[in-house]
């Protein structure tokens, strides 16, 4: 398939990701108590926003709410927008006849 990552550019995206959620562990697990209990309300509020965001469906390109999505796909790390782009794949999937496949 043309979106298929190659080996590459998936190790890349597996380091980083690895690498953000190791920060976040050492974050709440390393950080004197004050600090350590904002990190904690951060992350919720970025959990929340995000589960938000993959609720909301994308406003049309140009709508007055296109602004307030961005930011909250922003705030939410882009969940909403990888979730939108899921269903896009998914639909266009089934939109699609597959390919005999040769043996």
């Amino acid at each position: 398939m043309a979106d298929t990552p190659t080996a590459k550019t998936a190790l890349v995206q597996t380091a980083k990701a690895g690498g953000i959620a190791s920060t976040l562990v050492v974050a709440l697990t390393q950080l004197p108590q004050p600090y350590a209990h904002w990190v904690e309300i951060g992350l919720s509020a970025a959990a929340i926003l995000g589960f938000m965001a993959t609720q909301i469906p994308a406003p049309p390109a140009g709508s007055k709410l296109w602004p307030v999505y961005r930011v909250l796909n922003v705030f939410a790390a882009n969940w909403g927008q990888a979730a939108n782009a899921a269903i896009l794949m998914r639909t266009k999937a089934a939109a699609t006849p597959s390919e005999p496949k040769a043996n």
